[in-house]
């Protein structure tokens, strides 16, 4: 008798709390997100980009000791401008349900340049300097640290090392009524800084397929730029006197849209 008695009085009690507990509201789920960045990735991107090639128009006109027997062929310094095109590779991890961090290298072949010309103010001859002035190559090693909005959408933060390369090609020709000159001066220089940015990235519904659009911006500091100069005359070349160019600080603004394939 009190075993049965004990054995009503828990099933009751069983009873009781699983009404109670179906009645309680339900807890609304954590939404996630159902995605996998993670694996290598290579892509081709292109775009436009501007570089201010910070030198004072003192060193521009007087480094080069052709353009003092004329000051009507000074110059200011050159703003480039141009396009971008390049390939880029690299490896994603994925954080926990938002976080994606990974490592990218990319090259580019840039066309950023300006041609600036002058023309001479002497009467005997005419005189003509043509300064042109190309940035023709970017690269970088970057990190790159995003957040997931959603499955498909990424928002990153990138920045690291970064290479640059710059050609300047200043010729100067003197023409009179019995021949002339043509002086060229050259110069070639690799230059080392640092890359931020930063951009948005969109995977295609699940597919391997993505598309990016970003902001760079490269800081390559001061330099000093050597000149080979050469003078022509009748068909005969002579090599004259080298000189230097100090280059404050070259700094370089890069909006590229791109496609990636993720393995």
């Amino acid at each position: 008798m009190k075993r049965s008695c004990v054995a009503g009085a828990v099933l009751t009690c069983v009873l009781a709390g699983s009404a109670m507990a179906a009645d309680m509201p339900l807890k609304a789920p954590m939404p996630r997100v159902v995605s996998d960045w993670t694996g290598f990735y290579i892509g081709v991107h292109g775009g436009y980009g501007w570089a201010r090639p910070s030198i004072s128009d003192f060193d521009l006109n007087h480094s080069n000791p052709t353009v003092e027997s004329d000051e009507s062929l000074s110059l200011h310094t050159p703003k480039l401008r141009g396009a971008v095109f390049g390939g880029h590779a690299g490896y994603n991890w994925q954080w926990g349900q938002r976080g994606v961090v990974g490592l990218e290298i990319d090259y580019s072949a840039t066309n950023i340049k300006r041609t600036q010309v002058a023309i001479g103010e002497f009467d005997e001859w005419d005189d003509k300097r043509t300064l042109t002035a190309k940035l023709d190559s970017l690269a970088s090693v970057r990190t790159r640290v995003g957040v997931l909005l959603g499955s498909e959408f990424l928002l990153y933060g990138t920045g690291g090392p970064a290479w640059g390369h710059t050609k300047f090609t200043d010729t100067i020709m003197f023409q009179v009524h019995d021949g002339g000159n043509v002086f060229v001066s050259r110069a070639s220089a690799s230059h080392f800084g640092w890359v931020a940015g930063a951009g948005a990235e969109w995977k295609l519904w699940g597919t391997g397929m993505m598309l990016r659009v970003e902001y760079l911006h490269y800081d390559f500091g001061s330099a000093s730029l050597p000149f080979d100069f050469t003078v022509s005359n009748d068909g005969r070349v002579s090599k004259g006197s080298s000189f230097n160019l100090p280059l404050e600080r070259l700094t370089t603004d890069v909006v590229r849209g791109g496609v990636s394939y993720k393995f």
